[in-house]
């Protein structure tokens, strides 16, 4: 598989995102569209709030129920299942399956993906690779500070994920988060490997210069200015 090709039709989601300040749900609105993403390569998604950013991340992770939307992999339509099989949401925390929704800690993620896809041999080579603190590791991603994209992304690599796809960041968050945790330091290695990075964020800036591709998202409602609204030019 080289390329994945993901289309949506108008909607409207529920996104629960780990990275809002409140951790409720929100409605987001989803247009008629066409993403094309390529192996080995980095996107920056830019859009307004709330405005298909955390949607297009979500439906690239299977983190939201599908309706209408269509997935192919170089041309040949696959399930939801399919991309969440290679898929990783970034910094979302992880439960342990059962009845009871219970965190499970970075260190049983870890051994879990050991266990699994046999990647690395021991959980002192991730720890080493990612420069995790040891001390965070009996906890889950939901308590770590920064170092939560570093923990997340050594998760998904040790499960062998292709797709990476970042939570929409405002300007703020996507510098502190990206910048102070380090997790930059790592785009070029899952870039030459041929993985996918999806980064969304408000403004060109935040990923201008060192993403392969920047795609804008120009929904109808943040389309428009106020100076061509016919009932502004009356009173006007």
């Amino acid at each position: 598989m080289n390329r994945i090709r993901l289309e949506t039709k108008m909607t409207v989601v529920d996104i629960k995102s780990p990275f809002r300040s409140s951790n409720r749900d929100a409605s987001e609105p989803v247009y008629d569209n066409i993403y094309e993403f390529e192996r080995g390569k980095i996107y920056g998604i830019v859009c307004e709030p709330r405005q298909s950013g955390d949607a297009l991340s979500c439906f690239m992770s299977n983190q939201i129920p599908w309706e209408d939307e269509k997935m192919y992999f170089d041309e040949v339509q696959v399930k939801p299942s399919d991309i969440g099989e290679i898929s990783w949401y970034m910094g979302r925390p992880l439960y342990c399956k059962g009845i009871m929704k219970r965190e499970i800690s970075v260190k049983k993620a870890l051994n879990q993906a050991i266990s699994r896809y046999h990647r690395y041999e021991n959980i002192n080579d991730i720890i080493s690779e990612f420069n995790l603190q040891t001390m965070n590791l009996d906890y889950g991603l939901s308590k770590y500070g920064y170092e939560r994209w570093r923990a997340s992304l050594a998760i998904g690599y040790a499960n062998c994920k292709i797709v990476y796809c970042f939570p929409w960041l405002n300007t703020s968050r996507f510098y502190n988060w990206i910048i102070n945790s380090s997790v930059y330091c790592f785009f070029r290695k899952l870039r030459s490997e041929g993985n996918i990075l999806i980064l969304p964020t408000i403004r060109r800036a935040n990923v201008e210069g060192f993403v392969d591709e920047i795609i804008e998202i120009h929904n109808p409602d943040t389309n428009s200015s106020i100076i061509n609204n016919k009932y502004f030019q009356d009173y006007y």
